[in-house]
């Protein structure tokens, strides 16, 4: 056995107690003992105090600050958030711009009757979703050549808002919908909008270009109000069925909704002329 091993155990005072090597000089000399300490560096006001702790803890403090506005204002957003009344899709190639958007808002809040989800305000989201077909492309290009101008779209975002569309399509995002003719002939071909005469019986549609869509500038509503001159001249006006995703996860609350839908739709397609209003044509 090797009796030059070091011990790194504290020794053990004469009352059992373990005791460090500092501890034990202490207590043998007295070092340190009997002399006045200096507290004078301590504050003792509270604004001294208020000024070291910020000095000590000041990353701490606005890093914890940060975070605690940040989780406030999306808790804020979050609790103000509510679902819009009405549900509108636009597809095409046309863009609409921000204020154009709101001014149709405007026009289509005039013929609501009621506040759906009864927050006190009507609602219109209208979800604009440009891109171009391959037809649409090739015409575009087309007409540019002509004017003797260059034409050109950044393809891989052509195509991620063609799947935005598919998905806003599908989902019970977009129920009453004003799509340009290419766009609509595609949900149309997969019987995706609810036939004119469901929605009507045998009433005559004004502008009706098949069983399930209107050509919407020839819509009374489109000339009545100027703010809905803003998507291209051959959007389809049509009402999308309940969607799939709808009628599994709440087809009550989603019938309840389409049903609000169609009655705004219905105005839109058969709109009537306020007493007095003199048509154009």
């Amino acid at each position: 056995m090797n009796e030059n091993k070091p011990n790194n155990e504290p020794a053990v005072n004469e009352e059992g107690l373990a005791e460090s090597n500092a501890a034990k000089r202490l207590r043998l000399t007295g070092e340190g003992m009997g002399e006045e300490q200096d507290f004078s560096d301590i504050p003792r006001d509270f604004k001294s105090r208020l000024a070291n702790f910020w000095y000590h803890h000041k990353v701490k403090v606005i890093v914890t600050a940060f975070f605690a506005f940040a989780i406030g204002v999306c808790i804020a957003q979050f609790a103000s958030h509510t679902d819009p009344d009405v549900r509108i899709l636009y597809g095409g190639p046309g863009y609409i711009t921000p204020m154009d958007n709101e001014r149709f808002c405007s026009a289509v809040r005039e013929i609501m009757t009621e506040d759906y989800n009864g927050d006190g305000e009507k609602k219109i989201r209208l979800t604009d979703v440009v891109f171009f077909t391959q037809n649409q492309l090739d015409a575009a290009k087309a007409a540019a050549e002509e004017r003797g101008e260059d034409f050109d779209v950044d393809p891989m975002q052509n195509q991620s808002n063609y799947e935005k569309f598919d998905y806003e399509v599908f989902s019970d995002n977009a129920i009453i919908c004003i799509l340009s003719e290419e766009q609509y002939k595609r949900i149309a071909s997969a019987e995706g909008f609810i036939p004119l005469a469901e929605i009507f019986g045998e009433e005559e549609i004004k502008g009706a270009i098949d069983q399930y869509g209107v050509r919407f500038r020839e819509t009374n509503f489109y000339e009545y109000y100027e703010s809905t001159h803003i998507f291209p001249e051959d959007a389809v006006l049509a009402l999308r069925r309940i969607s799939t995703i709808s009628a599994l996860t709440g087809k009550a609350k989603a019938e309840k909704l389409h049903a609000y839908h169609t009655e705004i739709f219905k105005k839109m397609a058969d709109f009537e002329f306020p007493e007095g209003y003199k048509p154009k044509g």
